[in-house]
């Protein structure tokens, strides 16, 4: 793969090409050469969902009008069904812009278009198309996905559960379920002692969604859940905590076998520097020291509270270690925190807050402040506090693009 390669590149003028010719292979009428060149005529400049959307819309402009007869040929061209219980590489990507296609103008033809994802997602994920049938079709679509959740293809089942994350990345938020998501969690039941890794993890982050914004519904679950006797679920159950732990839910911690009433002193928090640049990094360190005569388990986070728009502070906890403490044990943590641009955080200049969390309790903390880089700031003296510095926007205005390994998110 190129050095340059970047998840766009997935939808290319080879893939485009490929699939105009399938497609006119059957059904003769379809105009191979006019897709083609409708489509990578606009390719370059256009982010991954710009692609998968202006291959989606070229579709409907090539195909028949005729939903039914349209569907029918966009099928007799799917790949084979996935062989492996993982979904990796991009060779399957080609298949979502036709996933799309599906929520898009099928959404009149519930029973076929849904048949239609049953299928295509044997060849790859169709957990953003199905959201558009859980909007419009709620009780009918949680049906039949408890259902699937029963099926004996894992990509199925996987389907069910990460077809309604609340807040699943890159696509459509499902706020119902955000409001109330009890009829999820439901679904998940069937799934929470599935054979499949895969199927397990996207429950895991499912209910990591709905910890979010419904922590007590999610620590019952798990909590219930913490007496079956499956090392799966038990993976499952560890897993779907990291939002809770980070939270400092006492219950979770106690539940993953963590104290938060532990005999510890944090001490010696040191920065590396006071004033720290966007797009930089500072090192922070500091020492934990056991006060008690026994061994103790150690969930370590660390805090940054981000100056946002507005110009208040927001924290975000991020995973440092997990340790066992010997008693009288003293351990010395040093860690190096980017502030480099990403496609999702946005920085804003001012003072910040680095805060050191053990087993969900904050114990030491200490300021530093974010700035514009020199030449940003010779540049933007105009500028008050908190204004987002232009190579942010820039960054920002394309849309997001999924990681290497999507769609197992983390």
């Amino acid at each position: 793969m190129e050095q340059n390669f970047q998840v766009r590149d997935v939808f290319n003028e080879k893939v485009v090409n490929q699939l105009a010719a399938n497609l006119a292979g059957v059904w003769s009428n379809f105009d191979a050469n006019g897709f083609s060149r409708t489509v990578n005529s606009q390719l370059n400049p256009l982010s991954f969902s710009e692609r998968a959307a202006l291959i989606r819309d070229s579709l409907w402009e090539y195909l028949p009008k005729d939903y039914l007869r349209a569907l029918e040929i966009i099928l007799k061209t799917l790949p084979p069904e996935l062989s492996e219980n993982e979904i990796a590489g991009y060779d399957g990507f080609i298949v979502m812009p036709q996933n799309d296609f599906v929520a898009k103008y099928g959404l009149d033809h519930y029973e076929l278009s849904m048949q239609a994802l049953y299928q295509m997602t044997k060849r790859f994920t169709a957990e953003g198309a199905i959201r558009a049938f859980i909007l419009k079709y709620p009780e009918r679509t949680l049906a039949i996905l408890s259902e699937w959740a029963e099926d004996e293809n894992p990509h199925i089942r996987r389907l069910a559960s990460e077809g309604t994350r609340p807040r699943l990345p890159w696509t459509m938020q499902l706020k119902p379920f955000i409001e109330d998501p009890r009829s999820v969690l439901q679904l998940l039941e069937k799934l929470k002692t599935d054979p499949e890794l895969m199927v397990r993890r996207s429950v895991a982050n499912n209910l990591n969604d709905i910890a979010k914004d419904n922590p007590d519904l999610v620590v019952k679950t798990l909590q219930r859940w913490r007496k079956i006797d499956n090392e799966g679920t038990q993976w499952l159950i560890r897993h779907a905590s990291r939002t809770l732990v980070k939270q400092g839910n006492k219950e979770t911690i106690a539940l993953l076998g963590y104290s938060s009433d532990v005999a510890i002193t944090v001490s010696k928090l040191e920065l590396d520097k006071a004033i720290v640049s966007i797009g930089s990094e500072f090192k922070f360190e500091f020492e934990i020291k056991s006060i008690s005569d026994q061994a103790q388990n150690l969930v370590i986070d660390y805090v940054i509270h981000h100056v946002k728009a507005n110009g208040k502070l927001k924290p975000k906890v991020f995973k440092l270690a997990k340790k066992k403490l010997q008693a009288g044990e003293t351990l010395h943590i040093s860690k190096k925190h980017s502030l480099r641009l990403i496609s999702t955080r946005k920085y804003y200049a001012g003072g910040h807050l680095l805060e050191i969390q053990v087993n969900g309790i904050v114990y030491k903390q200490a300021k530093f402040e974010l700035r514009c880089p020199p030449a940003q700031e010779a540049s933007s003296s105009s500028r008050t506090r908190g204004l987002h510095i232009e190579l942010t926007n820039r960054y920002f205005s394309r849309s997001p693009i999924p990681p290497a390994n999507f769609p197992q998110r983390p």
